[in-house]
């Protein structure tokens, strides 16, 4: 597809414009969070329900760790979550930018960040929460070396990244 001139401005002001928007005004905010006693099996069952990806997991009500459903895959039966969960969480304040959400996000190699309001668990801001508001464009999230995905893109032992359906493909 080949765009105007003028097209391209008009996509790079909305762009800059979304930019300036601060995370809460794009994450979610009914947040999926789960306990750290729960198993694995039970936080990918309740993610497919909700249809999220990304899982806050608490501890008395105290955020411990986050897991993304590609980590719950294969997980034993009765397996915790707590065996799973990427800890200590990477977060990004209530009054960050979208742009800062997406600089912290492509320099952690994260796809999602909790947002925290003065220290509290506030909602969720996701790379695909950015995408959708024009924020980052497709090709601006790491892709699959395989097959081209955008979805659950991870490093490999080698580094090169590969989603989890072609990481499980190789195994």
């Amino acid at each position: 597809m080949i765009m105007s001139h003028e097209h391209l401005g008009e996509r790079e002001e909305e762009r800059r414009r979304n930019g300036d928007r601060r995370v809460t005004e794009l994450m979610s905010w009914a947040l999926l969070t789960a306990p750290v006693t729960m198993t694995c099996r039970e936080v990918l069952a309740l993610a497919q329900a909700r249809g999220v990806h990304h899982v806050p997991v608490l501890d008395g009500g105290v955020m411990v760790g986050i897991v993304c459903t590609c980590d719950l895959r294969g997980a034993g039966e009765g397996e915790p979550v707590s065996r799973r969960m990427h800890a200590p969480v990477s977060t990004i304040a209530a009054n960050a930018s979208s742009q800062e959400a997406f600089a912290t996000m492509r320099r952690l190699d994260v796809g999602a960040l909790p947002v925290l309001y003065h220290g509290f668990l506030i909602g969720i801001v996701t790379a695909g929460d950015l995408q959708r508001a024009h924020v980052i464009e497709e090709s601006d999230r790491p892709s699959c070396s395989r097959c081209g995905g955008h979805h659950h893109v991870r490093r490999d032992a080698r580094g090169a990244p590969l989603c989890t359906g072609c990481e499980e493909r190789e195994a």
